[in-house]
């Protein structure tokens, strides 16, 4: 299993489903967010491997890694290895081309059961040391609502960028 360090790592969490309209904003904002967490020492990235703000991330920490954070890693954190067998192609394919960029994969169970997702964001939150989001703060977000709620029980600071979109934060 990858070896983590809570203090140098980060974990992503975010809706689905990312706006075609928004995406290119959220591509340069994370990029922003991750070299400034870079500055501060955090050099691990989880990512849970699903489609929409986990894609986008993942593909973000290799796009920095490739150019400009060569020591940055990306670690697939999956809750089960077949997560990705009901989606469309295009997500099936960039699913596959970020897994087999990764640093690192952890697989949480070998089978898919009820739970095993927020199994997976628990064990992103307990191993990081901060936690970005793309979350509109909605309670029907499902497990990205989840993630939030636990970040904050847990202690984990949580950097939304929906809200850093939205004007209504800062990083």
């Amino acid at each position: 299993m990858t070896r983590l360090l809570r203090e140098r790592t980060a974990c992503f969490t975010g809706h689905r489903t990312v706006p075609a309209q928004v995406a290119a904003r959220l591509a340069e904002h994370l990029e922003k967010q991750i070299e400034f967490l870079y500055e501060k020492g955090i050099t691990d990235y989880l990512a849970g491997g699903a489609k929409g703000f986990d894609a986008l991330a993942a593909a973000t920490v290799l796009k920095l890694r490739d150019t400009s954070l060569p020591d940055i890693r990306l670690i697939l954190t999956l809750p089960c290895p077949d997560q990705y067998k009901t989606w469309g192609e295009l997500d099936i394919a960039l699913h596959q081309e970020i897994r087999r960029r990764a640093d690192g994969i952890i697989t949480l169970s070998d089978e898919y059961y009820d739970g095993c997702m927020l199994v997976r964001n628990r064990y992103m939150v307990d191993n990081s040391l901060v936690c970005v989001a793309y979350y509109n703060g909605t309670r029907n977000g499902g497990g990205t609502y989840h993630t939030a709620a636990y970040c904050r029980h847990q202690g984990v600071l949580l950097v939304n960028l929906y809200e850093t979109l939205n004007g209504t934060a800062d990083f």
